[in-house]
């Protein structure tokens, strides 16, 4: 729900054609090792491109559909970033953050190799490697080796493609210069040639077929394809490796998307099987917390199994295509309970009124205003774990008031079929959004105040725990996207400047316009506020660390960063307990001695907190006053503050006495 204070009013709540390079004749040894049989499972395993390959599904589509007579799987293991010794699969948290073995992500690696037991590996890496330049090439062609080597042991028989990375794509400004990347990319692609040679495995050079054009951009930033490249890269990899187009491509649209659709879905549910959320939890160092929700992810196996099925009825594309199989549906074991309004012990000469409430909305996680005063809320009835057979149904959704009554009085679903969004920010046309390991923007291009554009941004967020997922979207004072992750989270991002990698909690800062991110703080434990006062300084709460308010210094380290030489203390003398959301007092409605205040929400002991803040030194200090608001009801559980752009301070009120699920079941 969603509340507003006046001096205080808060709201509860509760197809381009492909270039004539690719060439007539086929490729026997990579035909050979694709041709599909009955039986067979092919596993792609590789960085970025393969990675987003399991949302986009040409590559797969071409395949299965060539051998539409054979009985074949297909298995997704891609990873954002990921390098052959697994280096981004330290995120799956098996042991406690900053504790893990050199060799984690290899042991998973080879672990969930085993598992899908391939009998046919394409393998595209390189991409993420590239960065580290010369002096990494030794150290990847050893690691590489050390892969096929597990290979040769583990799956004797299977056939192995290598895949080059593509080209780095010359997009112009504001993008960066490909020229000595592409140096660097020329250096493993020879050195992927030669352990091809050298063990005489199939080669598919994707730099080759896929040569950019500057009028028609395979890439969505360089590095990564778009939808649109992916489906050029099915194309020109099918003509390069047997020789002719595959009927597919003569299909009416319906039936192609039919197919794809559920290969999609099929993805989806391999992703839940094999990359589950909260991690930390349910297989990791605190299962003791929740391991007994360890018996759902094989639940996902029949799903996967449904979905192949439907696979098989459709990619001989058959003149009506039968009904999905697996029918998803909403939350499957939550009930509502509605919640009585809190009563509220309100601070001297404040009025606090209810603005929204289900079923406007329902559990708003993080919250932002746009220029036209409206309030966008990243909303989610999944947190904090999706079930076996469960759609995604959480949404973006914008409140406003348009009677001017003090009150919502419509509501617009921008977007939905999301996955527990953990912060919303209207920007660049539209809005981004934070969701399980994505940062996603979303435009609406036709007016209706839907979005029907859905583009990935950057990937491989941590997913851990899932209330230290990306969180708390803010734009700074220098046109940059700030945006926080908490501590049991190990991030791997690729980047057309490079891989960031960051293992716990802190604040990115991002720039759209080139993607350039980099890690500006380093530390704290549930970091779920950042903000920015009137001098354009950081300020952030911290949902864990018992100590306050802490200010933003570029480049320090505070509690619980790993590793860390030194760290940096708060600017609240004392302990407090749990605060989420950050904001600062600037509006008529409130009097003079409020003005510059820091408010947070204390969503432990049901308050919001209001903090003087002045300067001591070179630094700041705080002074504890009086609350604005609060109340002895247990489902009060304010997480997020607002100044809205009548002056008045909203209140995210989660309405749940259950606030975290490290201590209570995932399905209570």
């Amino acid at each position: 729900m969603l509340l507003r204070a006046l001096l205080l009013r808060p709201f509860l709540a509760c197809c381009l054609l492909l270039p004539a390079l690719v060439g007539a004749g086929s490729n026997p040894q990579a035909a050979k090792a694709l041709t599909l049989r009955s039986g067979d499972r092919v596993v792609l395993l590789g960085d970025t491109l393969i990675e987003r390959e399991q949302v986009s599904g040409w590559l797969e589509l071409m395949l299965t559909s060539r051998f539409a007579a054979e009985n074949v799987t297909f298995r997704n293991l891609g990873w954002s970033a990921d390098t052959p010794a697994g280096t981004s699969r330290t995120g799956l948290s098996l042991r406690q953050a900053g504790r893990e073995g050199s060799d984690e992500g290899w042991d998973l690696l080879r672990g969930q190799l085993r598992d899908a037991a391939p009998s046919v590996l394409l393998i595209g890496y390189g991409m993420a490697d590239s960065f580290d330049g010369p002096a990494g090439l030794a150290r990847f062609i050893s690691n590489y080796r050390r892969l096929l080597d597990a290979v040769a042991t583990d799956f004797p028989r299977a056939r192995v493609v290598l895949l080059t990375p593509i080209t780095h794509e010359r997009l112009g400004f504001p993008w960066p210069d490909p020229t000595a990347h592409e140096e660097n990319l020329a250096r493993y692609r020879e050195a992927i040639a030669s352990l091809a040679g050298e063990r005489g495995l199939a080669l598919v050079p994707l730099h080759r077929l896929l040569e950019p054009k500057a009028d028609a951009p395979l890439t969505e930033n360089g590095i990564h394809l778009s939808e649109a490249g992916y489906r050029h890269l099915a194309e020109a990899l099918e003509v390069h490796v047997f020789g002719s187009p595959g009927t597919w491509r003569a299909q009416p649209g319906a039936r192609i998307e039919a197919l794809r659709a559920a290969i999609l879905r099929k993805n989806d549910w391999f992703f839940h099987r094999s990359r589950p959320a909260n991690m930390a939890y349910i297989f990791g160092f605190r299962r003791k917390e929740q391991g007994q929700n360890a018996v759902e992810i094989a639940q996902f196996d029949p799903l996967i199994a449904a979905e192949e099925a439907q696979i098989a009825r459709l990619r001989s594309f058959p003149a009506t295509a039968p009904a999905p199989t697996a029918l998803r549906i909403g939350n499957l074991t939550a009930r509502s309970t509605p919640q009585r309004h809190p009563a509220f012990e309100v601070g001297e000469g404040l009025e606090i009124t209810l603005w929204a409430e289900n079923p406007l909305l329902e559990k708003p996680i993080q919250m932002n205003f746009d220029p036209q005063g409206r309030l966008w809320i990243a909303s989610s009835g999944m947190y904090p774990q999706i079930e076996p057979g469960q759609a995604r149904t959480d949404k973006v959704i914008v409140l406003e008031d348009r009677s001017g009554a003090g009150r919502a009085d419509h509501a617009t679903v921008f977007a939905d079929g999301l996955l527990i969004p953990t912060g919303v920010i209207p920007g660049d046309g539209g809005c981004y959004v934070a969701q399980s390991t994505e940062l996603l923007h979303f435009r609406d291009t036709d007016g209706d105040g839907r979005a029907d554009v859905r583009r990935i941004v950057l990937s491989s967020f941590g997913t851990e725990d899932t209330h230290h997922n990306l969180h708390t979207p803010r734009w700074g004072p220098d046109g940059r996207l700030y945006l926080n992750q908490s501590i049991y989270t190990r991030s791997h991002v690729e980047t057309p400047h490079g891989v960031l990698r960051h293992g716990g909690g802190g604040v990115f800062r991002l720039d759209p316009r080139d993607l350039r991110m980099e890690v500006v703080y380093r530390g704290w434990v549930n970091a779920w506020g950042h903000q920015f006062d009137a001098f354009g300084q950081s300020f952030m709460t911290d949902g864990a660390g018992n100590d306050g308010i802490h200010w933003g210094l570029p480049g320090a380290s505070y509690l619980a960063a790993v590793p860390s030489r030194r760290l940096l203390g708060s600017v609240s003398p004392g302990q407090y307990p749990k605060f989420a959301g950050i904001e600062f007092v600037h509006s008529p409605l409130f009097p003079a001695e409020w003005q510059g205040n820091v408010i947070t929400g204390d969503f432990r002991a049901h308050r919001i907190v209001r903090f003087a803040i002045e300067d001591q030194g070179a630094g700041y200090v705080t002074r504890e006053l009086p609350d604005v608001v609060r109340s002895v009801d247990s489902s009060f559980r304010p997480i997020d503050v607002a100044m809205g752009p009548d002056g008045a301070l909203y209140i995210a009120d989660w309405s749940n006495p259950i606030i975290q699920h490290g201590e209570v079941d995932f399905r209570d």
